[in-house]
């Protein structure tokens, strides 16, 4: 792949120069990822490329749809988010977001916090446990200013949990690939009325290297 493709796209998604001038912490992290997949089963990607097109590049994409993200000191919970994405490229592009991962599966738990320690991301954590769960504790409950989620499934089915975490006037933000928003587009609005949220889709955005296209599906509380 061309590395400056790459760049322009990364910065395109709001990632400060400085982080694009040494992108070593993402490539330690590849390295990482690809070592610990070989006993424990956190990812199907794991080729470089496949790493930048298809975790880096398309976690931070969310950054084009949201610009609040990659900018602003925001309390953001990553729910379902596995190997640690979007949440690691996130804490490594904003020092000032402080985000939460959340998983209910405690390997992958486990490697993200040693991500987290390894990479210096004082703005990051990770819990072990479900949204519903979470949304019962006042540490969590009506506390993030955002609350992403990517390869979780449909929004109908998550709503209602990720609506009692995000704080009033927050985002609920689904990665989509523009065929899954339409197949769900119907069912997302009604589950968004019931629960008097704000629904909204973001353009077609399209990853480098014709890597795949993302759309992100925004629900926000009143």
């Amino acid at each position: 792949m061309e590395p400056n493709e790459l760049i322009r796209f990364l910065r395109d998604c709001g990632v400060p120069a400085e982080r694009l001038a040494d992108l070593s912490a993402m490539e330690q992290l590849r390295a990482d990822l690809a070592r610990a997949n070989r006993t424990t089963n956190l990812t199907r990607n794991t080729g470089e490329e496949e790493f930048w097109l298809l975790h880096v590049a398309d976690s931070l994409a969310v950054g084009i749809a949201v610009p609040d993200l990659p900018a602003e000191a925001l309390r953001v919970a990553d729910v379902g988010c596995g190997a640690g994405f979007p949440l690691l490229p996130l804490a490594w592009a904003n020092a000032r977001l402080t985000i939460t991962g959340i998983d209910s599966r405690g390997k992958k738990i486990d490697f993200v916090r040693g991500q987290i320690e390894s990479l210096g991301l004082t703005n990051g954590r990770a819990v072990a446990g479900r949204a519903r769960e979470l949304a019962r504790r006042p540490e969590h409950a009506g506390t993030y200013h955002a609350v992403l989620l990517r390869a979780v499934g449909p929004p109908a089915r998550l709503l209602r949990d990720c609506r009692a975490l995000a704080a009033p006037g927050g985002k609920i933000v689904f990665y989509a690939t523009p065929a899954a928003a339409d197949e769900n587009r119907e069912a997302s609005a009604r589950e968004a009325a019931k629960l008097h949220l704000d629904m909204a889709e973001s353009p077609t955005i399209s990853l480098p290297r014709a890597a795949g296209e993302r759309k992100f599906v925004i629900f926000t509380r009143p």
